[in-house]
């Protein structure tokens, strides 16, 4: 969540949106795997979910799917549905969760959390407030095999 309501409150009128484009391909959260038709795919730094990523709607500011035109609805839930794929061939977890919530940062995009049996919240939600597993930071070696598995199972 932003620093202060104010901030919230800019954020979902479009004013310094943290989510809007255009975005670094690299930042401390977040790692560019690749521009799909409307939206940007990324892998998460934090990898307490093995292959957790997060798809983020690019051609404007939008904080719900209310606010998509049809087509614009239509090819985000398509890069939706080709990023799963992806990362699912990619790790192959044992099973897919997504979450699109708006709380934190008021922009679409949806999370792609890939759960597995051995993984710290197996048969739970993975956002809790307590008890909530430790962040799982990887080398920049690491985040690039990741990247790399990911983008050759986009093709």
């Amino acid at each position: 969540m932003g620093s202060s309501w104010t901030e919230f409150w800019n954020w979902m009128n479009g004013a310094r949106c943290p989510l809007c484009a255009p975005r670094p391909k690299t930042d401390p959260y977040k790692i560019e795997i690749a521009q799909l038709t409307v939206s940007t795919l990324y892998l998460d730094r934090d990898q307490r979910f093995h292959g957790y990523s997060v798809l983020i709607f690019d051609p404007r500011h939008a904080t719900g799917i209310e606010q998509l035109t049809s087509e614009e609805y239509k090819a985000f839930t398509d890069d939706l549905h080709h990023a799963a794929k992806a990362v699912h061939e990619a790790f192959r977890p044992n099973l897919m969760n997504y979450a699109s919530l708006g709380n934190g940062i008021p922009h679409v995009h949806w999370h792609i959390i890939l759960r597995y049996e051995n993984d710290p919240r197996w048969g739970y939600p993975v956002w809790v407030t307590l008890e909530a597993p430790q962040k799982v930071l990887l080398s920049d070696p690491e985040y690039e095999s990741m990247v790399d598995r990911i983008r050759s199972c986009l093709q």
